[in-house]
């Protein structure tokens, strides 16, 4: 079965700006897509899995128009031995929710970890939070139930959520710094070397059979310059050879032939330099409808607005309320938006259920074709976000102990990691996971 972002994208056909998107993921016949079969299974089991989570690396620095910005000879080595493809992400593409998909095998309707949006309970708007649904078990805990010891360096989506400071177990840390910051520890780790874990030396007794590498590094420059900041190319510089790093101490630690490597994102980027909010807002005036944009930092609503938007770069979340909050006006609302240039797609709720997306969205997410942006920065300067759909789409690359080599992934997603990794270490995924393990990526016993 497809997931839910690329069934919405067959059933709705190409929304404007979205063509590459859908073009990316026709792969040849015969290639590896998700299976149901679980992690009970005849998968030959890695003794360790080490993970690479790239913040903001979109697939085009792969494969596509920014391919030549660096060359990343270390991932480029693990895709020549190992599957990959392009994998769907989840919606909306903010950060949290995206990582949230991925430490617990489950969409946002399940987990309900949210971004951008008007929190009905506390009357405020949200940019991104620190939440999982109670029950909603996450891979730290579902590892750690089974007696397996895991690290997580600066993976902060499971923090409190199975993984803990100086829990040796289920060891998470936060070192701060840069990509090689966070792949010092993990080479400490590999090395039986104590690391700083909140404070506190943490020496666990052996390697963790599951270590997970958060960067920020790609983000942190799309935000400030997009795709032609002149440090971005050092930035991805930066995070691949961080990879060969940490295969180098898997080999010096003589664990290297047993050890699976998996390389993914939460989200990529699009640019922008034009605003439309302003144009959105004028045309919004017309309704006779009270308008009201609130700030994602907790910005609260006038009692009486009756349009309340939470606007980013690439989405704007409006909520209806009062005499606005009908069906028809919905609607109405709808068809205004959609009819201004610039605008990609604008979608209700029953879109948002079709994509598995949290409940805790709004009454609409409208989204604009780059480089529009739904921001009142007005200064011309290029800068890169995502959170819309064309961004939910990332790399997903595996290689190493029990992973077949020269296999394109196809239909596989964020929710299919944390199965896959059980896969790989031999036990079940999480309990509440919707995931399914990359089956044709992953040798048979």
């Amino acid at each position: 079965m497809a997931h839910p972002i690329r069934r919405s994208n067959a059933a709705r056909g190409v929304a404007a700006g979205t063509v590459a998107l859908l073009a990316a993921a026709v792969l040849p016949a015969g290639t590896a897509s998700a299976s149901s079969d679980t992690a009970k299974s005849r998968t030959r089991p890695a003794q360790h899995v080490i993970m690479f989570d790239f913040d903001g690396f979109d697939p085009r620095f792969l494969d596509g128009r920014y391919a030549d910005l660096a060359e990343l000879p270390n991932i480029r080595a693990l895709i020549e031995n190992g599957a990959h493809g392009v994998a769907d992400g989840s919606y909306s593409s903010y950060s949290n929710s995206s990582r949230t998909t991925t430490a617990t095998g489950a969409y946002p309707a399940v987990h309900r970890n949210t971004g951008y949006y008007y929190n009905h309970e506390t009357g405020r708007g949200v940019s991104q939070e620190r939440y999982i649904e109670p029950g909603v078990e996450t891979i730290a805990q579902s590892l750690k139930r089974q007696d397996r010891t895991s690290a997580y360096l600066q993976w902060y989506a499971v923090q409190n959520y199975g993984a803990t400071y100086g829990d040796p177990a289920a060891l998470y840390t936060q070192p701060g710094g840069n990509c090689e910051t966070r792949a010092d520890q993990a080479i400490a780790l590999l090395r039986g070397e104590p690391v700083n874990s909140g404070g506190t030396m943490v020496d666990p007794a052996a390697i963790p059979d599951l270590i997970t590498v958060y960067c920020d590094d790609v983000d942190g420059v799309l935000h400030d310059g997009g795709f032609s900041d002149p440090e971005l190319p050092a930035a991805l510089a930066r995070v691949d050879a961080q990879i060969g790093r940490v295969r180098d101490a898997a080999r010096e630690a003589g664990i290297l032939d047993r050890t699976a490597f998996l390389v993914t994102a939460d989200h990529g980027a699009r640019e922008w330099t034009v605003p439309l909010l302003p144009e959105v807002l004028d045309r919004l005036s017309g309704t006779g409808l009270t308008v009201q944009v609130i700030s994602s930092s907790g910005g609260v609503p006038d009692p009486a607005s009756e349009i309340v938007i939470v606007a980013s770069p690439r989405t704007a979340d409006i909520t209806l309320s009062g005499r606005a909050d009908t069906p028809q006006n919905a609607r109405r609302i709808a068809r205004i938006i959609k009819g201004i240039p610039g605008i990609a797609a604008v979608r209700d709720q029953r879109d948002l259920r079709r994509m598995s997306a949290s409940d805790k969205l709004g009454d609409l997410v409208v989204e604009p074709v780059e480089p529009y942006h739904l921001s009142t920065l007005a200064d011309g300067a290029p800068r890169a976000s995502h959170g819309a759909l064309p961004e939910a789409r990332v790399p997903m690359v595996l290689s190493g102990a029990g992973i077949r080599r020269d296999v394109p992934l196809r239909n596989v997603g964020l929710v299919d990691v944390a199965a896959t990794i059980s896969a790989l270490l031999g036990v079940q995924p999480p309990a509440t996971s919707q995931g399914h393990v990359m089956r044709g990526a992953v040798e048979r016993s």
